[in-house]
This record gives C-alpha cells, structure tokens and sequence, in this order.
C-alpha cells in the first residue's frame, strides 16, 4: 500500500533535529509513504518547510502558513507584514498548499484575538486564491466565525485538518467539496457519534493526516508521532467502515494527490 501524509511537522527543528527527521523520512518511504506535505505554522516555519521540501524533493512538498495561535504575539501592521513576506514565498515550486490558518479560540479569549486572527485567515485566502493554490484550515472552538468568513468567499478549495467536531459542520464541509483530514485523533475517540461520524464521511472527501509529532494514534500512543503510523489510521478507518485498508490507502491517496495537485 501507498500513502500520502498530508499533514506533518518533520521539518521543525523544535520536534525534530536533522539526524531524527531524516531517519523518521527514511522509515516513512520504507512504509509505504511517498509523499509528505510539510505544513507550516508560522512566517519561519514556512521557510523551514521549504527548505526541508527542497533538500528532499523526491518524498516531501511544503505548505506556507501562519497558524491562528500566531495572532497572540502580533499586531495588525506585523501581520499585514508577515502576509507580504508569506505572499512571496508562495511563489516557490516546492509550495502546494497555503495553511494552517483558521481560528482557534480553545485557549484564548475570542474577543481579544478574533480581529487579528481573521485577519491572518482573510489574507491567507487571499494568497490562496492569487495562485490557485487549497487552504489547510485549522478550527478549533470557531465554526461559526469561520464559516462567516469561508462563505465571503466563492471557489475555495481545501482540507478541514484534524476534524473531530460536530455532524453538521462535516455536513456543510462535503456540501462545499472540502476534504476532511483524519489522524490519530479517531483512533481513540470514545464517544459514539463521532465514531458514527467518521463512518458517515464520503471515502471520497477524506485525507490521512499524522500531525507530527503530536496526536500518536493508537497503538501507539506514548510515543512520539511520525509520518509511517498513516497505517494505524487507515488501519482504523478500515476497520471503523467495514473496508479494506488497501482500499482506503487507495482512494484517500488519490485524493491527496487531487487536492495537492502531487
């Protein structure tokens, strides 16, 4: 089976030194993994991302993103800024993807962060839309602000990363042709409905995701994430929907590579 991983972190220094990330993409490919996308956080991160999507252009491309947490430590003018200098770097071959970007207000005071964080997703579509490139969409605890803000827009393609939440936001993803990115997450929910849920959504609509180095799936929980555990998920999703696991690695790899134009 091949898998693609749509949604890593093996480039940033902060969880991986070069020794660990490499061995981590080297175990990956002899998995099965032909493709990693590099998804980016923040201004430096996006350049790191690709740079590692450079020095490895045979397994990895990269994404270029400010995630929402970023809002907290800027202003209006230093992310009018930092758009400008990610607007440049979208241009670069490596780049197929602009994100993660969204909302998230699990942590902080949606009063406080709503505006610069709007702002941050506003012009990252913005970027999107200018080279014909999907959005990584990061929400979390702000559905409603950021389907205010997605429908502003017509023609946006993208992934909703890591969804867990409610039914009717799936709903309205798949009414709007967004694929649906599932990690590790899955393989240890406890409630019922979401397991219903993940069993609901179209083959069609659905990326694997690792989130690496964070959200380990089950079983290997404990330990620190990396790119080949995309078969622990599938392996779940296999089991979760009655499907064989080469079929979900099939299609879900297509789509990726739809998605990501790979």
């Amino acid at each position: 089976m091949n898998f693609i991983d749509t949604h890593c972190h093996i480039h940033d220094l902060e969880f991986f030194n070069e020794a660990a990330a490499q061995q981590a993409l080297k175990t990956a490919v002899n998995s099965g993994v032909q493709q990693i996308v590099c998804v980016a956080t923040s201004l430096e991160d996006s350049k790191r991302a690709i740079a590692f999507a450079q020095a490895n252009p045979d397994q990895c491309v990269a994404t270029v993103g400010i995630h929402p947490h970023e809002a907290s430590n800027l202003t209006l003018e230093q992310i009018t800024s930092q758009l400008e200098e990610l607007d440049a770097l979208a241009k670069d071959e490596k780049v197929v993807a602009v994100g993660e970007c969204g909302f998230d207000f699990y942590y902080n005071d949606k009063n406080e962060l709503l505006e610069r964080q709007e702002a941050l997703l506003r012009g990252q579509i913005a970027i999107a839309r200018k080279y014909g490139l999907p959005l990584s969409f990061h929400v979390r605890e702000a559905f409603d602000d950021f389907w205010r803000v997605f429908e502003s827009y017509s023609g946006i393609s993208g992934v909703l990363h890591s969804f867990t939440d409610r039914p009717v936001h799936l709903e309205r993803a798949i009414k709007y042709g967004l694929s649906i990115g599932i990690n590790g997450i899955a393989s240890f929910i406890s409630h019922s409905w979401q397991r219903d849920m993940f069993k609901s959504i179209p083959l069609e609509n659905i990326v694997i995701e690792t989130d690496a180095p964070f959200l380990t799936p089950h079983p290997k929980r404990g330990t620190i994430n990396t790119p080949e555990n995309v078969i622990y998920i599938t392996n779940f999703l296999a089991e979760l929907r009655g499907e064989e696991p080469s079929t979900i690695a099939k299609v879900t790899t297509a789509n990726a590579q739809k998605l990501f134009n790979l």
